[in-house]
């Protein structure tokens, strides 16, 4: 019996961990940042990971059973590990490049809606939904782009490799299941989320001033209000480099 992708409960419920580590570690990511993001703006920048992560998830379990639908080589939990090691390894460089034409674009036509990490004061879901769409369709084109270029063309190698590396695990398909749908991934996402939390969280200002972006328009402003004599009192707006 080879290791099955979609093999009844035991199945769900590993893949059930594999979305438990990738969001363990986000949240651990946020409890080690300095400054901390707020819960909200952290959970907008974890659901689009989230959502790009389950379209991703769904086309390396559709490449999985596919790709071992012949059933003389690699079985599918194989397929997955070598998709998704694959998308981990092509992904970071190929999200990297992608976002940073991105925020290029973004910052020369001024299009703040699409800024990444950046909801509005207070957050609003409208960028965040903007970005969602976008993040996406970026993650959903890294995956494409990496099943064309190197997925496809290395079918066959890719077949055998994974099929002798299996070996020693073909007698204990639910040990396999485990191994590629929580250990390896929870391993490897550990790395990706991370990179990748980096590049759809907020652009500081100095970050975007180090591109050649922004400027003095681009530091957040505090309002400090002095006491006064009487009724009410002075307000000064301070940029945030001179506090």
């Amino acid at each position: 019996m080879s290791c099955s992708l979609l093999g009844g409960a035991f199945a769900l419920v590993v893949q059930a961990g594999l979305g438990t580590g990738a969001l363990a570690t986000l949240l651990y990511k946020r409890m080690s940042e300095r400054p901390r993001r707020p819960w909200l703006v952290w959970f907008f920048d974890a659901s689009k990971q989230a959502w790009a992560g389950m379209l991703q998830h769904c086309v390396n379990l559709a490449f999985g059973v596919l790709f071992a639908s012949g059933g003389n080589g690699a079985s599918e939990c194989a397929w997955y590990l070598t998709n998704f090691s694959i998308s981990i390894v092509c992904g970071i460089f190929l999200l990297w490049a992608a976002m940073k034409a991105y925020r290029q674009v973004v910052e020369q036509y001024q299009l703040t809606l699409l800024r990444s990490g950046e909801y509005g004061n207070p957050p609003s879901w409208k960028p965040w939904l903007a970005q969602l769409l976008v993040w996406g369709f970026i993650s959903a084109g890294e995956k494409l782009l990496t099943g064309i270029v190197v997925i496809l063309p290395l079918h066959s190698s890719l077949d055998r490799f994974s099929s002798w590396l299996e070996q020693p695990l073909v007698p204990y398909p639910n040990a396999e299941l485990v191994l590629v749908m929580v250990i390896a991934p929870v391993l490897l996402n550990i790395l990706f989320f991370w990179v990748v939390d980096n590049l759809v969280m907020r652009k500081r200002a100095k970050d975007r001033e180090d591109e050649g972006f922004g400027g003095e328009e681009d530091k957040p402003l505090l309002v400090e209000e002095w006491p006064s004599v009487g009724r009410g009192g002075s307000r000064k707006a301070i940029r945030l480099d001179e506090t």
